[in-house]
């Protein structure tokens, strides 16, 4: 269902603001169509990782696909960004899941959509996503998956070695929020990325400000945020230059987080594409049990796996092991961390295997 559209000059493609219900509860999305050419075209679904949400550099792979001609529809789950839902930032596997296969639902209705071209793209958890979705839905023409979490047990271990003592911190966390969960509280909200000391759920030196290369340029931080970087500046140290820690202040919870937090909370240039490095605890009590990398098996379309060397949120040694052996499994590498593939060179490189990979796949798919 459409709501606005905007023309994309460089890409040649309009994208417009669309929305979709999963479950009852309305989830945001853009809808990429290019406007040369006609007839059904192969259309590539997009989702985001750990708590982020669309404006978070998915527009840049997205305007790679439109440019080859291709319908693509990049949307926000339930709780986060523009999408519906409340309580605000939880991230619930079950929902996430259902989301997929509502937005593929959505563009297998658009008539613009050739159904046997459609490929799924997920990047970190949503990595993981796509390559459950795909496991189920067999008419799912290709599979991209960048920097998978596909074990949760080994993600674990690697979370274990990046700060011992903060995983105390997120676990009592997240047995708090599920107690609160009870009695109806608002969640205890636990940071996406942070340093060894902080109760996050991916912990490096370098991760938040390997994050805040995502960021819209002239997003701003809440005055609360802006606060904590301000009396204890090794949090941001590193911080992408484009992030305002300064400027007009706004009301966190005026935005769709709905609430501010000393985690970070961020509203984009134009006063949407509202987030937050905080998502809630009770995550961690389900993360060691999520394991989709072992439903690659049962995936009957042609599936690539873009991952970083160095990742310590999805380990690349196990998401290889796991792939090894299985015919239609092609597994890319790349040097550097877990949030590298999404800006610079990396993402040069790897944005061009994935467009020459699903090209492929769904040339081969309009043959048939």
């Amino acid at each position: 269902m459409d709501t606005s559209a905007a023309k994309d000059s460089r890409t040649a493609s309009v994208r417009r603001d669309v929305w979709f219900e999963s479950e009852g509860v309305r989830c945001a999305a853009w809808l990429y169509t290019p406007t040369a050419g006609g007839g059904p075209r192969p259309l590539v679904v997009m989702a985001h990782g750990l708590g982020a949400v669309r404006e978070w550099r998915l527009d840049a792979f997205a305007e790679r696909f439109a440019a080859q001609g291709w319908m693509v529809l990049v949307f926000d789950y339930r709780y986060l960004g523009a999408s519906g839902g409340s309580p605000r930032q939880l991230l619930d596997i079950g929902d996430q899941l259902d989301d997929w296969r509502a937005a593929l639902a959505y563009g297998r209705s658009l008539p613009e959509v050739d159904p046997d071209r459609i490929a799924v793209w997920g990047t970190s958890f949503g990595g993981g996503h796509v390559l459950r979705v795909a496991s189920e839905d067999h008419g799912v023409a290709a599979v991209v998956a960048q920097c998978p979490f596909t074990d949760g047990p080994a993600s674990l271990i690697s979370r274990f070695r990046s700060g011992p003592l903060s995983v105390v911190g997120l676990v009592i966390a997240a047995v708090l929020d599920v107690l609160g969960s009870v009695f109806g509280a608002k969640p205890v909200l636990a940071p996406v990325v942070g340093v060894w000391w902080m109760p996050a759920f991916l912990v490096s030196p370098t991760a938040i400000a390997a994050a805040s290369r995502l960021i819209p340029a002239g997003s701003r931080l809440s005055p609360r945020t802006a606060r904590v970087l301000a009396r204890v500046p090794a949090v941001g140290k590193g911080l992408s230059p484009t992030v305002e820690t300064g400027g007009q202040p706004f009301r966190p919870g005026d935005t769709a987080v709905g609430r501010d937090t000393i985690w970070g909370v961020m509203t984009g240039p134009d006063g949407g594409g509202a987030s937050a490095n905080a998502i809630a605890a009770r995550l961690a009590l389900r993360l060691p049990l999520y394991r989709p990398g072992k439903d690659l098996r049962k995936i009957a379309a042609a599936t690539l796996l873009c991952v970083c060397d160095d990742d310590r949120a999805a380990p690349a040694r196990t998401t290889a092991r796991l792939a090894a052996g299985q015919d239609h499994v092609q597994v890319n590498h790349y040097d550097g961390d877990h949030f590298d593939i999404y800006v610079g060179d990396l993402f040069e490189r790897a944005v061009a295997d994935q467009i020459r990979f699903l090209a492929a796949r769904f040339t081969a798919a309009a043959g048939r």
